[in-house]
C-alpha cells in the first residue's frame, strides 16, 4: 500500500516507436517532467492502455503511427518537420495531451526540444508579477500548437575533436538546438571514434570526419609524385582510422588557406581541382556513395571561380572566408553587405545540382597563440566536468564580447542564412570551442534558431532564444 498519495492528476509519457532518437526524446522529456513533479512519472511504450487514458499524456512518435494520426488535427505534420500540440485530452475530462510528432525519428526529437525549450518557458509565465511563474505539469497547461519545418535541411557545427569534452552532453545540446550534422577535425583519429559516432547518431546527428589531404603541409603542387603520395596517404588514413567507424562522410582541406591565388607558380584553383578530383576518385572507386566534403577557402580562388566547375559533381564544396561577417572570425567585421550577398549568390549558383555548403564564423574560435596540434591518437570526450568548467571561466570575457556583437549584427547573419536557405545550401558554423557541454552560448543558439526561421523578425527571435533554459548568457 502506498504510504503517500500525490493525487490522480498526473502526467505520463507514452512512446510510439523505439528508434534511437525517439528514445532520446523520451529521456529528455522524462528528465524535465521528473524535475517538476513530486511523483515518479510513468514512461511506457504504446499502445495506449485504459489506465494511461485517465492521465494527462505526453505522446511522442512518428506522425504515421495509427494512434497518433487522429490527434494531429488538420494540417498534420509538415514534410521533414514536426508538430507540437498541447490540447484538452479526448480520452478523459479535465486531462490534457501534448502531442510531439515528427515526419522522421529525428524530427520527433526536435519536437521534444521545442516542447522543452520553447513551450515550457512560455507556459511557466503567468503574465502577472503575482507571481511571475506558475508550476509546470500542475493544473492546466496553456494550449499550444506549432507545425514547422527547417529552412535549412543540413544544419551543422564544425569543430575540433579535442574541444569535445563530453560526447553525450555535446550531442544532447546539439539536438536541443535541432542541429543535425557535425564535422569533427582530428590530427589523429580518437580511439573511441565508433562509440562517439553511435552516440551522435542516437541524437539524429550525422558525423563527418575531418582530416588533411595536405592542409598545412609544404607541398609542390606541380609534382606528380607529391599528388601520388598524398592520394595514397589520404586513402590509407581513411581505411585505417575511419572506414569502420560508422561515420557519414569525410571533410578535407588542401592548400587553399591563403590570400594568394597561386602556389609554386600555379593558379591554386587549377591545382586544387586536380588534387581533389584525383584523390576523391580513388576513394569513391573503393567506397562508392561516400560523402566527400571539400573545404575551400574562397580567398585563394575567388578570381577563378569558373575553374571549380570541374570539381567532381559527387564532391561537396564547403566554402569558407566568403566575405564579411558572418563569414569572418570577428562578428563586428561588417564590410560591404552587398558584396557579401553577391559572392554568396555566385557560390550557390556555381554548380547547379551539386552539393554546396558554407562555414559561418563569428563564434568563439581557438586561441591559436596557445594552440598545439595533437601528437598522436587520443580519447575524445572523456574530460571531466571540472576541466570544461575551468575552460568556461577562461573564455567568459570573450563570450561577453562575441555576444554583444551578435546582438548588434545578428540581422546580418540572419539575412545571409535566409539567402543560403533559398538555394538549399548546407550551413555550418565554426564553433571551435563552444563548450556545448555546459549549454548553448547565446550566439550559437541564435545561429541554430536562424536555420529554422531566418525570416522571423530579429527582436522576436532574440527574445525567444534568450528565454531558453539551456542558453548561457555571458
Amino acid at each position: 500500500m502506498d504510504r503517500y498519495c500525490y493525487g490522480n492528476d498526473r502526467w505520463r509519457i507514452v512512446c510510439f516507436g523505439s528508434a534511437a532518437p525517439v528514445r532520446r526524446a523520451a529521456e529528455l522529456l522524462y528528465a524535465v517532467l521528473a524535475q517538476h513533479v513530486s511523483y515518479i512519472p510513468v514512461c511506457e511504450q504504446a499502445p495506449l492502455t485504459a489506465q494511461a487514458r485517465q492521465d494527462s499524456l505526453i505522446l511522442l512518435g512518428l506522425a504515421e503511427e495509427k494512434e497518433l494520426a487522429p490527434l494531429l488535427q488538420a494540417g498534420g505534420v509538415p514534410e521533414k518537420g514536426y508538430l507540437v500540440r498541447v490540447a484538452q485530452s479526448p480520452f478523459a475530462a479535465g486531462r490534457q495531451i501534448a502531442v510531439l510528432a515528427g515526419a522522421a525519428a529525428a524530427d520527433v526529437l526536435y519536437a521534444a526540444a521545442e516542447f522543452i525549450e520553447d513551450y515550457l518557458p512560455t507556459a511557466r509565465r503567468t503574465g502577472t508579477h503575482e507571481p511571475y511563474l506558475r508550476p509546470l505539469f500542475s493544473g492546466r497547461m496553456p494550449l499550444y500548437e506549432n507545425r514547422t519545418a527547417p529552412a535549412c535541411a543540413v544544419r551543422g557545427i564544425w569543430t575540433w575533436g579535442h574541444c569535445i569534452y563530453n560526447v553525450d552532453a555535446f550531442a544532447r545540446q546539439m539536438a536541443l538546438m535541432r542541429l543535425n550534422e557535425i564535422t569533427i577535425w582530428n590530427d589523429f583519429a580518437p580511439l573511441n571514434l565508433r562509440e562517439a559516432v553511435e552516440c551522435f547518431h542516437s541524437y539524429g546527428i550525422h558525423v563527418i570526419f575531418g582530416y588533411s589531404w595536405s592542409w598545412g603541409a609544404d607541398v609542390d603542387v606541380r609534382s606528380p609524385e607529391a599528388l601520388t603520395q598524398w592520394t595514397q596517404r589520404a586513402l590509407e588514413i581513411y581505411e585505417r582510422d575511419y572506414a569502420a567507424a560508422g561515420g557519414d562522410g569525410i571533410y578535407t582541406q588542401l592548400f587553399t588557406e591563403t590570400n594568394d591565388d597561386t602556389l609554386c607558380g600555379v593558379p591554386i584553383a587549377d591545382a586544387v581541382t586536380q588534387w581533389v578530383n584525383t584523390i576523391g576518385k580513388r576513394l569513391l572507386a573503393r567506397y562508392p556513395g561516400l560523402r566527400i566534403q571539400f573545404g575551400l577557402h574562397a580567398t585563394s580562388v575567388k578570381k577563378r571561380l569558373h575553374v571549380l566547375h570541374a570539381v567532381d559533381p559527387s564532391i561537396e564544396i564547403i566554402w569558407e572566408d566568403c566575405g564579411a561577417f558572418p563569414y569572418t572570425y570577428l562578428p563586428e567585421c561588417r564590410g560591404s553587405d552587398a558584396e557579401t550577398d553577391a559572392f554568396t549568390e555566385k557560390l550557390c549558383t556555381l554548380r547547379p545540382g551539386c552539393g554546396c555548403g558554407v562555414v559561418l564564423k563569428g563564434q568563439l574560435c581557438l586561441d591559436w597563440t596557445r594552440f598545439e596540434h595533437q601528437k598522436g591518437p587520443y580519447l575524445m570526450g572523456c574530460r571531466s566536468a571540472a576541466s570544461f568548467s575551468a575552460r568556461e571561466r577562461e573564455v567568459s570575457e570573450l563570450w561577453h564580447y562575441v555576444q554583444s556583437r551578435w546582438m548588434e549584427n545578428g540581422t546580418v547573419c540572419q539575412h545571409t542564412i535566409a539567402q543560403l536557405a533559398r538555394h538549399h545550401a548546407q550551413v555550418y558554423a565554426l564553433v571551435e570551442d563552444g563548450l556545448l557541454e555546459a549549454g548553448a552560448w547565446l550566439p550559437v543558439a541564435l545561429y541554430a534558431q536562424m536555420l529554422w526561421a531566418p525570416e522571423e523578425p530579429f527582436p522576436a527571435l532574440l527574445r525567444r532564444t534568450a528565454a531558453r533554459t539551456d542558453v548561457r548568457m555571458a
